[in-house]
């Protein structure tokens, strides 16, 4: 009967010392090595093309309980071509790494025309982890494995020609 009254006590024991011990690494991590990827980003696409630029902005979607990297790929001449929205994500505390899989609807027929997979990975700056490089593949015609740098921005800019000097002289598009 002892060990039976030992069993029952440690049981909540156990899940309480597993739950604080969670939750101490889990302030330790994000008060002495934080990610902060939240923000608006720019990415150029390393393989020539005529879509190579994107912009978008990564935030925490508490209704979803998930990251989410929402955003546009433009033309170089900066028209839209897809917007893409954020289905699912996992942010990879151990290696710093954002996983996530999106769906693009085409600007122009308005469609919801592919999904694709994505990896954002970080650099160490000073004291935080900031996204610095990812790639993607997606499912649209004739798509290949594409990396891309990122490029943090103050704004997204809406108009065309604040597009193309976003593409110029923030992500390193020569040719916009």
């Amino acid at each position: 009967m002892k060990d039976f009254l030992l069993l029952i006590a440690g049981v909540p024991f156990g899940i309480l010392a597993s739950y604080s011990y969670e939750f101490f690494k889990s302030k330790t991590d994000r008060m002495f090595d934080p990610i902060e990827m939240e923000g608006k980003w720019g990415e150029l696409a390393s393989i020539p093309g005529e879509q190579r630029c994107s912009m978008g902005e990564i935030r925490f979607d508490k209704r979803r309980g998930m990251w989410a990297f929402d955003g546009t790929n433009y033309h170089n001449d900066g028209r839209p071509f897809c917007h893409w929205i954020t289905e699912a994500s996992y942010l990879d505390k151990t290696t710093r790494t954002f996983h996530y899989i999106f769906s693009s609807t085409l600007v122009e027929s308005g469609e919801k025309a592919y999904i694709g997979f994505g990896i954002v990975r970080f650099r160490r700056e000073e004291r935080v982890w900031l996204p610095d490089r990812g790639f993607f593949i997606s499912g649209n015609q004739g798509e290949q494995y594409r990396t891309h740098s990122m490029v943090p921005l103050d704004t997204i800019p809406t108009d065309r020609a604040a597009i193309r000097d976003v593409f110029r002289s923030q992500l390193g598009l020569d040719h916009a």
